[in-house]
């Protein structure tokens, strides 16, 4: 993947306020802000409109004024106000979460809890696939009943859940009781994300795409090779319902599969910024996967899923059976504040391999297949035999 093309500068908001001063600093390009807001006097206008309100609040308010959290409501306001669905702010905390899960890697031993009131113990309410509670045996409904030798209790429930995530790749023994069973193992903490499932069905691969991790190329790269084992020559890729991730980390998945571009955009694909210049350009090597290929995608598939699907046509690597895609063909770029926490901005546009830019209007698929509503809603526990969108794939590539 090509290197990123750096634009951020830094910028300042600053409420002028009697008893304090909130500032806000925003690691952004000036000249985006300047942008939004082209007008200095507007600019000006706007900073003594919210020091007047700033005013008015600290002379006046009854109650007692939390600086950190007005900051971050008055950060998350501003990025509201662009009415950009994809653009948002991040608490320094929320930042950590989306950063991690962002580079494939999770803290804790990947489960969600919940105090059980009667006895104080920690209920495990979900175990995440393939995280390392699933692999110790974990399962949802289990009673966390000691962590060490300390006993869960209610007084020290924070305590102990806060020892789940702990330091990563450091281990805890859990004693955990299932039903009149007590059991006691040892838990890794710290686990790489899992966004590629494959399986074989009949003669075909099939892989599972649910987002575009920094990790999701290499372990796109573990099917192919496990596929290449069994002399696999299609496969079904489905990116359903796949919303998630980062343009740079889908170019790297789409690189598997397509050879080097020499047409259209001579490029996977190219950001374009606001002024109509290219910032950063995705390229491919000459190496590609040579089976055949369908591609799934639905009314859910968005950003990276869209390009990676629009992508595999336009190399003529494989046909999309589905639904049309929802149409954000934006890229977003994350940009860190001084006080831990970040915005996630739109700031190009992503034009594809040889199609249009497909932002607002979606990817239309080769063969239309639909679900209904209902199978929609269950389409990661749909069986095979019911999903007639898979079925319409392996049918396509059936005489493979």
């Amino acid at each position: 993947m090509n290197k990123k093309v750096p634009l951020g500068v830094t910028i300042a908001l600053i409420l002028v306020a009697i008893t304090a001063s909130i500032a806000i600093t925003m690691s952004v390009a000036m000249h985006t802000y300047d942008g939004l807001i082209e007008d200095l006097p507007k600019r000006e206008e706007m900073y003594a409109g919210l020091s007047e309100l700033d005013d008015i609040v600290r002379k006046n308010y009854f109650g007692k004024i939390g600086d950190q959290l007005l900051n971050a409501k008055l950060s998350g306001g501003y990025m509201q106000g662009l009415g950009d669905e994809y653009s948002y702010y991040m608490t320094a905390d929320e930042y950590v979460t989306f950063y991690n899960r962002i580079h494939g890697k999770m803290s804790g031993i990947g489960i969600s809890v919940a105090l059980n009131s009667e006895t104080g113990s920690i209920s495990v309410a979900e175990v995440n696939e393939s995280s390392p509670a699933q692999n110790a045996g974990l399962q949802k409904g289990d009673q966390i009943i000691a962590i060490g030798d300390t006993a869960v209790t209610k007084e020290n429930y924070e305590t102990m859940v806060k020892n789940l995530e702990g330091d990563k790749l450091t281990s805890i023994d859990i004693t955990y009781q299932r039903g009149s069973e007590k059991k006691t193992v040892n838990v890794m903490r710290g686990y790489s994300v899992k966004s590629v499932y494959y399986e074989m069905i009949g003669t075909t691969g099939y892989i599972r795409i649910t987002s575009f991790y920094e990790n999701t190329a290499t372990q796109c790269q573990e099917a192919l090779d496990a596929f290449a084992k069994e002399n696999v020559k299609s496969i079904v890729l489905d990116v359903r319902n796949t919303s998630e991730g980062m343009v740079e980390y889908a170019a790297k998945v789409i690189d598997l599969f397509v050879p080097l571009a020499t047409e259209g955009n001579k490029a996977i694909a190219v950001a374009v910024n606001r002024d109509g210049e290219t910032v950063e350009t995705f390229t491919s090597d000459a190496k590609d996967y040579a089976g055949q290929m369908c591609v799934l995608i639905n009314q859910n598939t968005q950003g990276a899923a869209e390009l990676f699907a629009c992508d595999l046509r336009d190399f003529d690597k494989a046909q999309l059976i589905g639904e049309k895609t929802k149409g954000n063909g934006k890229r977003q770029q994350v940009f860190t504040l001084s006080d831990g926490g970040a915005i996630v901005l739109t700031t190009a546009s992503i034009l594809p391999y040889k199609s249009e830019s497909f932002d607002g209007v979606g990817v239309a698929p080769d063969v239309a297949v639909t679900l209904t509503q209902e199978q929609l809603d269950q389409l990661e526990i749909l069986p095979h035999d019911q999903d007639a969108q898979l079925q319409k794939a392996l049918e396509m590539l059936s005489g493979v």
